[in-house]
């Protein structure tokens, strides 16, 4: 049996209503997160990622702190999602580390505090 190592890129997107306020891109590559960063909220990311995740500001700050899991978000609805499903089950088991919540959270910030 064979398995797949996550690969491809991942955007985060925190809103308010339908207004982005913060943008960060997740590139992942076999398996393991390569490069976290934030982005331009209102510009198009060129090539344009693999799954978009769309966030709450108040659900982000959750998932930073360790106290909500994306899985959870998404299976409850208060995370979006538009991309590749498959993208997204092989990445979820990756963002459930501390490392991966810290990196996700000094990106967020820096693209929350870029925004004001």
């Amino acid at each position: 049996m064979s398995t797949t190592r996550a690969s491809g890129s991942v955007e985060l997107v925190v809103a308010k209503g339908k207004r982005a306020m913060a943008r960060v891109v997740a590139r992942y590559d076999d398996g393991q997160l390569r490069e976290v960063a934030a982005a331009d909220a209102e510009a198009l990311l060129e090539p344009p990622a693999d799954v978009t995740l769309t966030l709450s500001p108040d659900d982000a700050t959750s998932v930073c702190d360790g106290a909500l899991d994306l899985t959870v978000a998404f299976m409850r609805g208060t995370m979006k999602m538009t991309g590749d499903f498959g993208v997204l089950l092989a990445v979820l088991p990756i963002t459930r580390g501390a490392e991966h919540r810290a990196a996700f959270a000094t990106a967020l910030t820096s693209a929350l505090t870029s925004a004001r």
